[in-house]
């Protein structure tokens, strides 16, 4: 606001009162100059106060944040770290309830967490909105050694009804990262840190859970890290590969197909395991690239094994609930499989038993779009024990593969559940794959209850293209030859 008197109005002042005293004229203008500087003042003042609102709450959960948790701890000096628990807490999958429900949406259930953290963690507890869909907890137990694994096991259970959203149930699950009575050493920034250690801990081992911190989760942090380094420029520096392990077709003798398996090699940290850097990858979205890569050097195989006369076969590739939500992931897989003229039933996506029971609602209308364009989807690992039999019928798979802690019941009393598995499946018309088979006494059994193929290193451990092209040229009778070899191995013996 500013006060700006023009000379046309005294002109017109003088004109129709006469000349006016000079200081009659200011009393007026000092008065509107002495309100507006209050005026001010009070802006100034009100404008101080939503600052400082912004520095320590958030803005959407009005919840106090992380500058709060911080200037708390650095006032109170009384208050002892190492009589604290705290517990890091995040939402499982929110990403993809914005990437499908929309930013309001989320903004929402973000909301509605907060209440519901602020309810259970009464009356001793303090909740902060880190950021995003991070929240703290922070209990002062001075004698209560466990205090922070309960309450933990207590806010889970309290997430176990569901959430009525705009008109929408929606269940959500978190995963807590606990830190119990740390050393007088640690920071409450370091303390932190450790407690996001534990929840990625968590979210590691299945998500849904709550994970204790301890010392060795830094040294595992510390190597993730590292990875994500390297990581980000081994697929300019060409360091990824592909390597492909055979399926054998029990019925028919002979190899069906491959599934493509990510290698890499880093030229920095050698040879580096899939679980740790798959992980890696997810968490900072170079899955999508990566993925996608894998994709078009896979099919692009597939074709040229079929250029050579290798032909009919299949190529199975491993998907992430990351790329699968990517808007563009159908249409990419689609114009893949038309550069290269390749049908759609030869490409087989597989998803994990646990990815498809932890976001269930969110992965279905994908999977449903990828069999309308005529590609194939395999749910793997069966048998981890996160899914029930009922969800077989309702999902829209094609193939079943049993993960090796199934197979290595066959000999045992509990062979027989593999044999209802696999019956269940042929009244499903679903193709059955073993997995991790290892022992010639195997394939019989397998042959005899109906499973179609098998897959493990008693054939072929995975291959690069120059090995897999060897063994097509070398392989005419797979399964004679692979009891010839354990024939000659037991003679050698």
């Amino acid at each position: 606001m500013q006060l700006q008197i023009q000379p046309i109005y005294l002109i017109t002042l003088i004109s129709k009162f006469g000349p006016v005293p000079v200081s009659r004229l200011y009393i007026p203008v000092i008065t509107i100059l002495i309100l507006f500087c209050i005026l001010c003042l009070y802006s100034i003042r009100n404008l101080h106060e939503k600052n400082k609102r912004l520095y320590l709450y958030s803005d959407l959960t009005l919840l106090p944040n992380k500058n709060s948790l911080l200037k708390f701890f650095k006032e109170n000096h009384k208050t002892s770290i190492h009589d604290i628990s705290l517990l890091y807490i995040d939402i499982d999958n929110f990403r993809y309830i914005n990437q499908t429900e929309g930013h309001e949406f989320g903004s929402q259930v973000l909301l509605e967490v907060s209440k519901r953290l602020a309810l259970l963690a009464k009356p001793n507890g303090r909740v902060y909105h880190l950021s995003g869909d991070e929240f703290v907890i922070i209990y002062n137990n001075p004698s209560e050694t466990g205090l922070g694994e309960v309450m933990a096991a207590y806010i889970q259970a309290g997430f176990k009804k569901s959430f009525d959203i705009s008109d929408k149930e929606l269940y959500i699950n978190i995963s807590i990262g606990v830190v119990e009575r740390p050393a007088e050493n640690m920071t409450i920034q370091q303390m932190l840190e450790a407690a996001e250690v534990a929840m990625y801990r968590a979210k590691e081992t299945g998500k849904n859970k709550y994970a204790l911190y301890d010392i060795t989760m830094s040294r595992t942090l510390a190597e993730r890290t590292s990875i994500i380094k390297h990581m980000r420029h081994a697929i300019e520096q060409n360091e990824f590969e592909i390597h492909y392990q055979p399926q054998l077709d029990l019925f028919f003798d002979r190899i069906d197909g491959f599934e493509a398996l990510l290698r890499w090699n880093s030229k920095e940290l050698g040879w580096v395991a899939p679980d740790q850097f798959i992980k890696a990858a997810e968490a900072t979205q170079l899955i999508v690239p990566l993925g996608a890569w894998v994709i078009r050097n896979a099919c692009a195989f597939l074709k040229k094994l079929d250029d050579m006369g290798y032909s009919p076969l299949n190529m199975s590739v491993n998907v992430s609930i990351i790329q699968l939500m990517q808007d563009d992931f159908v249409p990419t897989v689609q114009d893949t499989l038309e550069f290269l003229e390749l049908s759609p039933e030869n490409l087989e996506l597989e998803i994990t038993e646990s990815l498809l029971m932890e976001s269930f609602d969110l992965v279905m209308p994908k999977l449903e779009e990828l069999r309308k364009i005529g590609v194939r989807i395999a749910l793997d690992d069966f048998g981890t024990g996160y899914s029930s039999l009922s969800y077989l019928s309702q999902i829209p798979i094609t193939t079943l593969k049993l993960d090796k802690s199934f197979i290595n019941k066959i000999g045992t009393k509990e062979e027989g559940l593999i044999e209802s598995i696999l019956h269940m499946c042929k009244r499903l018309n679903l193709c059955t794959v073993a997995e991790g088979v290892e022992k010639n006494s195997q394939i019989p059994i397998l042959k005899e209850m109906g499973c179609h193929k098998i897959q493990g290193y008693l054939f072929s451990k995975p291959l690069t293209e120059e090995g897999i092209i060897n063994l097509l040229q070398t392989a005419p009778t797979l399964v004679d030859d692979i009891y010839l070899l354990d024939s000659q191995n037991k003679q050698r013996k």
